[in-house]
């Protein structure tokens, strides 16, 4: 690679990349997150319930199952 190939290269990667430093960091979002899950708690869906009957079934069914699941947790 030759000189002017570095002086090109040098200049694409500057263009390509922002400068670093000399602005803040973003806010932290998790304080905000927290804040809107306690105004408005997310619902439950089909698809939850669905699957929590569907697990439920399925313990009623296979009451065996229960040690082995707590023994995976």
């Amino acid at each position: 690679m030759n000189e002017s190939d570095r002086g090109r290269l040098s200049l694409l990667l500057r263009g390509a990349l922002p400068p670093a430093g000399g602005a803040d960091p973003p806010p932290d979002l998790w304080p905000r997150m927290l804040r809107r899950l306690d105004q408005h708690p997310a619902p439950w869906g089909w698809l939850d319930l669905a699957c929590a009957s569907l697990a439920g079934a399925g313990l009623c069914v296979f009451p065996e199952a229960i040690p082995w699941i707590l023994y995976c947790m």
